[in-house]
């Protein structure tokens, strides 16, 4: 038998098993973080985009899928891109001052539920005694506002994950209060931007996109997108109720509509058409809803969110034809379903939609 030596003794193993488990800990954290300095990739955090489309509801964006993990509550912060952290600056609504210059807080906007309309649509269907007098023929614009092609860009195929947005090029991320901007949209449709700044040579360009805040823009580069021209513009006049397509300077389908009634206007903004959701057989929303969903790139001014989802604007078909001419949406714009389809049909992802007072 031979006796050990007290200078010799070996590590209890319960000590020892912790130590390696220690420094393999530190190991992996120090792969994970990697350099501060390394330039941020796309990464698929979420599934491939299915083939079939999930359901939607109108002016209800849900902010991701159900199968994604989201924050309960709005946040600027981005999620990094890799797994270094990127400094960002957070995109808000401009702030608002009084007469002596003191910036005003910024107005709290409704949360509004699923209105009884969607699950019974015979609430707004009025019997013929009780209807409106029909609003006068729809003047179609003598001539089509002024207008030059734009560019589009459509995320690739297979661009699968989030879209890193800059201040300008190779400057500092951009944070936008609903979260990160995808490469597609929560009904699996590929992310739809307007160019502002660039051409298809250039690594980066400036586009805007179809977020809130209404109007935002920011610096993408140039290689996750497929280009494309769009001539077909869409104006929306509030005022006189009217929707009116246009190929150039060629009208091709007018029609009188309905619009936001008083507490949800309709906003006078311009954006563009990024998604077309056709929902003939109820597929996509209820038949309150009509024939097809056109989905645009901005959102209601008068509420924060709409049945749980993000309040976003669309143009669609109505159940309530003959009340086309009221103001009684919930900011969506109501046009019968023989037009929306044309639309639907001839007007591209992209089409510019300019809606005036």
């Amino acid at each position: 038998m031979i006796r050990r030596s007290s200078r010799c003794r070996t590590v209890p193993r319960p000590l020892a098993t912790r130590i390696l488990a220690l420094v393999l800990v530190l190991a992996l954290a120090a792969a994970a973080c990697g350099s501060a300095t390394e330039e941020p990739t796309l990464t698929p955090e979420r599934p491939p985009p299915p083939t079939d489309t999930a359901a939607a509801e109108v002016v209800s964006e849900a902010p991701s899928p159900p199968t994604v993990q989201e924050p309960a509550s709005t946040t600027t912060t981005a999620v990094p891109l890799s797994r270094t952290t990127e400094p960002t600056i957070a995109v808000t609504v401009p702030q608002e001052t009084d007469e002596d210059g003191l910036v005003l807080p910024p107005p709290l906007l409704p949360d509004v539920p699923e209105p009884e309309e969607m699950s019974n649509p015979e609430l707004t269907v009025l019997p013929p005694e009780e209807l409106p007098p029909p609003p006068p023929p729809t003047t179609a614009p003598a001539t089509a506002p002024p207008w030059e092609p734009v560019t589009v860009l459509t995320s690739r195929d297979d661009v699968n994950g989030i879209i890193p947005v800059y201040d300008a090029p190779n400057g500092t991320r951009l944070a936008f209060p609903d979260g990160d901007v995808w490469s597609y949209t929560f009904r699996r449709n590929r992310l739809v931007t307007r160019l502002l700044q660039g051409s298809q040579d250039d690594e980066w360009v400036q586009v805007e996109l179809p977020v809130r805040p209404n109007g935002a823009s920011g610096w993408v580069r140039a290689e996750h997108f497929s280009w494309s021209t769009v001539n077909h513009h869409i104006l929306i006049d509030v005022s006189d109720r009217s929707v009116a397509l246009f190929e150039g300077d060629n009208l091709v389908a007018s029609t009188g509509a309905i619009v936001g009634k008083p507490a949800t206007p309709t906003p006078t903004l311009k954006g563009f058409l990024v998604e077309k959701l056709p929902n003939h057989d109820q597929q996509n929303a209820s038949i309150v809803l009509g024939d097809w969903i056109l989905m645009l790139s901005f959102f209601s001014e008068a509420l924060n969110s709409f049945s749980g989802g993000l309040p976003r604007i669309a143009l669609h078909g109505t159940h309530i034809p003959e009340r086309v001419g009221e103001a009684l949406s919930n900011g969506c714009i109501r046009i019968p379903n023989n037009i929306v389809e044309t639309i639907a049909q001839q007007a591209p992802l992209g089409t510019v939609v300019n809606i005036v007072a």
